[in-house]
């Protein structure tokens, strides 16, 4: 088995290694869309077998791999391959995030033991390929812990084209201007800490870059846009915020794709006001570049195109048939197959969806 997915690793390793680059190549073109009626339609069965999941992507080697929360015997990150086969799994202290990168490397966000017997927040590298993609040997680094203000937690990862990357951080104290618990952390290809985001500001308000408590993040395909999303507490306008990356004789940084303050702006369904309740997780369709952002409170799916429009395909747990529970993470496989998978939490199950215009004819 693991000979076959050697091949399968192999075979991604080179289309990832192509899609290296050293200037960030223009986004893809926009795919027209179809005015045909269409909804997502489960296909069963699901994938079980989970505790308390809490995020779940399709790797870059185009296998799922799952952060299992509270499975095994104090949580672990599992590899399946896109039949639901359990193939492999790591023991890690309540991993919630999980992102790959292009050297098939896992970042984990999870937690360590301190000296005292508390519980901190921690990120892990799981060297998945040096393993023969056997994630029970597999080494596991500590590349960032939180031991001075234990209750931070990591929720999310994104990673982008050249290895660098972003982390989610959040906790119950944001009264540092200096040091707020909520932020956005770059980190370099080594797992060298760079800066927060400065795009973003830790505070409860209305501004559209304006963080409390953030729950997840993706970016988008070639370049170094993403999407983060929030809870709605203490008193949050907007549950996604989209920022894109600009880099100028003038300016580099990530700067609002849509923002209320420009009049053209105003009614993108994107930045409604209140929109969302709790989103805990945002995926990215890399090819269409829709986005779908699951909503816990509302069990809610709710999906945009590139142009931030809402989409009449969004479904919750009416157009579900009740199957959604406790949405806690989203990953999207295109290509020929072009499924949603949702995680749920409270169902302890991996969820998957397709478009009746994509269904296999």
């Amino acid at each position: 088995m693991m000979r076959s997915v050697a091949l399968l690793i192999g075979l991604a390793v080179m289309l990832v290694s192509f899609g290296c680059f050293d200037e960030m190549p223009p986004l893809p073109p926009t795919v027209p869309e179809l005015s045909t009626d269409t909804s997502y339609v489960q296909i069963t069965p699901s994938f079980g077998g989970f505790t308390r999941p809490e995020d779940v992507i399709i790797g870059n080697d185009q296998l799922l791999y799952v952060a299992d929360t509270y499975g095994g015997v104090a949580g672990r990150v599992v590899m399946l391959n896109r039949a639901g086969q359990v193939l492999s799994a790591a023991s890690m202290l309540r991993p919630i995030s999980v992102a790959q990168d292009g050297r098939l490397d896992l970042l984990v966000g999870g937690t360590v033991l301190t000296a005292n017997g508390d519980t901190a927040g921690a990120l892990f590298r799981v060297h998945v390929r040096e393993a023969d993609h056997d994630l029970a040997v597999a080494r596991i680094d500590t590349i960032w812990r939180e031991l001075a203000r234990p209750a931070r937690r990591f929720p999310g990862i994104t990673i982008f084209g050249d290895n660098t990357y972003l982390v989610v951080r959040d906790g119950p104290d944001n009264s540092s201007s200096i040091d707020p618990d909520a932020l956005v952390l770059q980190f370099d290809d080594n797992d060298r800490f760079i800066t927060p985001v400065a795009s973003l500001t830790t505070r409860s308000g209305s501004g559209i870059t304006d963080i409390y408590h953030p729950t997840s993040i993706a970016s988008f395909s070639g370049v170094k846009d993403f999407v983060i999303t929030q809870s709605s507490e203490p008193n949050q306008v907007y549950g996604a915020i989209w920022l894109y990356y600009q880099n100028t004789p003038e300016f580099e940084g990530w700067l609002p794709r849509f923002d209320p303050a420009r009049t053209e702006d105003r009614g993108r369904d994107f930045i409604r006001a209140r929109r969302f309740s709790r989103p805990e997780a945002v995926t990215i369709d890399r090819s269409r570049r829709d986005i779908f952002i699951a909503d816990a409170a509302l069990d809610s799916i709710i999906k945009f195109n590139s142009r931030g429009s809402f989409k009449s395909e969004s479904f919750g747990k009416v157009k579900s048939g009740g199957v959604l529970q406790d949405p806690s993470g989203l990953a999207y496989f295109g290509f020929q197959e072009r499924i949603l998978y949702v995680l749920d939490r409270t169902r302890g199950e991996l969820l998957r969806f397709r478009l009746t215009t994509d269904a296999p004819r």
